[in-house]
Protein backbone atom coordinates (compact mmCIF):
# COMPACT_ATOMS: atom_id res chain seq x y z
CA UNK A 1 0.00 0.00 0.00
CA UNK A 2 1.33 3.44 -0.91
CA UNK A 3 1.79 5.92 1.90
CA UNK A 4 -1.26 8.19 1.85
CA UNK A 5 -0.38 10.39 4.80
CA UNK A 6 2.54 12.54 5.86
CA UNK A 7 3.67 14.79 8.66
CA UNK A 8 3.81 18.34 7.28
CA UNK A 9 6.30 19.35 9.97
CA UNK A 10 8.83 17.00 8.36
CA UNK A 11 8.84 19.51 5.49
CA UNK A 12 8.74 22.69 7.55
CA UNK A 13 11.25 22.02 10.33
CA UNK A 14 14.29 21.10 8.18
CA UNK A 15 13.93 24.38 6.30
CA UNK A 16 13.62 26.39 9.52
CA UNK A 17 16.62 24.61 11.04
CA UNK A 18 18.74 25.40 7.98
CA UNK A 19 17.71 29.06 8.05
CA UNK A 20 18.40 29.33 11.77
CA UNK A 21 21.80 27.62 11.55
CA UNK A 22 22.80 30.04 8.79
CA UNK A 23 21.81 33.08 10.86
CA UNK A 24 24.51 35.16 12.59
CA UNK A 25 23.33 33.98 16.03
CA UNK A 26 24.33 30.37 15.37
CA UNK A 27 27.53 30.67 13.34
CA UNK A 28 29.51 28.81 16.02
CA UNK A 29 27.18 25.79 16.01
CA UNK A 30 28.40 22.75 14.10
CA UNK A 31 26.39 22.50 10.89
CA UNK A 32 27.61 19.10 9.73
CA UNK A 33 25.04 16.66 8.37
CA UNK A 34 24.95 14.63 11.61
CA UNK A 35 24.38 17.64 13.88
CA UNK A 36 21.79 19.13 11.53
CA UNK A 37 19.85 15.86 11.39
CA UNK A 38 20.06 15.48 15.18
CA UNK A 39 18.63 19.01 15.61
CA UNK A 40 15.81 18.22 13.19
CA UNK A 41 15.01 14.91 14.90
CA UNK A 42 15.02 16.45 18.39
CA UNK A 43 12.75 19.24 17.21
CA UNK A 44 10.34 16.83 15.51
CA UNK A 45 10.22 14.76 18.71
CA UNK A 46 9.36 17.83 20.77
CA UNK A 47 6.37 19.04 18.75
CA UNK A 48 3.07 17.32 18.04
CA UNK A 49 3.02 15.84 14.53
CA UNK A 50 0.69 17.33 11.94
CA UNK A 51 -0.33 14.42 9.72
CA UNK A 52 -2.47 15.12 6.68
CA UNK A 53 -3.88 13.06 3.84
CA UNK A 54 -4.30 15.61 1.07
CA UNK A 55 -2.58 18.59 -0.54
CA UNK A 56 -5.43 20.83 0.56
CA UNK A 57 -4.90 19.93 4.21
CA UNK A 58 -1.14 20.32 3.73
CA UNK A 59 -1.70 23.91 2.58
CA UNK A 60 -3.86 24.63 5.64
CA UNK A 61 -1.06 23.46 7.95
CA UNK A 62 1.51 25.49 5.98
CA UNK A 63 -0.64 28.61 6.36
CA UNK A 64 -1.06 27.93 10.08
CA UNK A 65 2.68 27.57 10.64
CA UNK A 66 3.37 30.66 8.55
CA UNK A 67 1.74 32.80 11.25
CA UNK A 68 4.19 34.51 13.57
CA UNK A 69 2.93 32.95 16.82
CA UNK A 70 3.31 29.43 15.42
CA UNK A 71 6.70 30.22 13.91
CA UNK A 72 7.82 31.56 17.29
CA UNK A 73 6.74 28.31 18.94
CA UNK A 74 8.66 26.21 16.41
CA UNK A 75 11.71 28.45 16.76
CA UNK A 76 11.74 27.89 20.53
CA UNK A 77 11.78 24.13 19.98
CA UNK A 78 14.56 24.45 17.38
CA UNK A 79 16.66 26.66 19.67
CA UNK A 80 16.27 24.13 22.48
CA UNK A 81 17.39 21.31 20.17
CA UNK A 82 20.37 23.37 18.97
CA UNK A 83 21.53 23.84 22.56
CA UNK A 84 21.20 20.12 23.32
CA UNK A 85 23.17 19.12 20.23
CA UNK A 86 25.77 21.84 20.80
CA UNK A 87 26.43 20.51 24.31
CA UNK A 88 26.30 16.84 23.30
CA UNK A 89 27.40 16.43 19.66
CA UNK A 90 26.97 12.89 18.38
CA UNK A 91 30.27 12.81 16.50
CA UNK A 92 34.02 13.13 17.06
Amino acid sequence: MAKEYFNVLEEIIPTLVTVMLNSPDYQTVCRCQKCSVDIIALTLNSVPPRYVTSDEKREIIFRLYNQSFMRTTLNKHIISAIHVVRKNPNHD
